[in-house]
């Protein structure tokens, strides 16, 4: 990432530390507060709390429904927030019984967990991105990386096309939720991401034998949970809720 910004012409700026509350996210966004003060004029797109982002999106939605017809339910990684509360508001208007299902990392806090670290990138997050549309998911998954890595590679090995952290750990719960789920429903999952950018993490042995990624054994199934207290392991909840208060109370699918 950082070869590519050099090689736009783009002055790179790293963070030497992590905040110690919002990680290097909430790192990040001070260190940008702070140049934004410092050059007059400047400008940030604030992918985290910037409204425009999930109306960027509808347009997904749109090719779902031209593509697939009727969708029944729209898997997606959550991050920002912005893919899945923009493609879903659209799809949800042609197909409206649709059902949105989040997937997080373990170590995120976007639904309520503890920070804690993470391996993966891509979804998950540190801080509280507004642009989450809590309301919207009927079900979220917390998803470890170690299922993340089997997955995408499993997909590369025989579908001939996979991605990084996200990809695998999207394709973790749309698998189980086609396994599980009645005949004839019509599941969509988005992939966001190809798999170059992952060749020194998802796909390389070393690294992955290093943080005990690969050799362990993996649940076939996710632990059902009430979303309080700290999740180590795959795990799901019908029970969605802002940990901010945005939405009051909690929604039960």
């Amino acid at each position: 990432m950082r070869s590519m910004l050099a090689a736009y012409g783009a002055t790179v700026v790293v963070v030497p530390a992590p905040h110690p509350v919002g990680g290097w996210q909430q790192a990040r966004r001070d260190t940008v507060t702070e140049l934004l003060a410092r050059h007059p004029g400047s400008w940030c797109p604030d992918q985290y709390h910037n409204p425009d982002i999930a109306g960027g999106y509808a347009e997904l939605g749109a090719e779902l429904v031209a593509q697939l017809g009727a969708v029944d339910v729209l898997v997606c990684a959550v991050g920002t927030g912005g893919h899945s509360a923009g493609a879903f508001a659209e799809l949800r208007r042609h197909s409206p019984t649709a059902r949105l299902v989040g997937v997080d990392s373990v170590g995120s806090t976007i639904f309520g967990q503890p920070a804690g670290p993470r391996l993966m990138r891509g979804l998950g997050s540190s801080i509280h991105p507004r642009n989450v549309d809590y309301a919207a998911f009927s079900e979220v998954h917390w998803v470890t990386p170690d299922l993340a890595v089997a997955a995408s590679r499993r997909l590369a090995r025989h579908r001939y096309t996979t991605g990084g952290w996200s990809v695998g750990a999207v394709c973790v719960v749309a698998g189980w939720l086609a396994r599980t789920s009645p005949v004839g429903t019509r599941i969509a999952a988005v992939f966001c991401d190809a798999p170059a950018r992952y060749a020194d993490t998802v796909f390389n042995d070393e690294y992955c034998r290093a943080n005990n990624l690969i050799g362990q054994s993996m649940p076939e199934e996710p632990d059902d949970v009430t979303g309080t207290g700290e999740i180590t392991r795959w795990s799901r909840t019908t029970r969605v809720t802002d940990p901010v208060g945005s939405v009051e109370g909690s929604l039960t699918a």
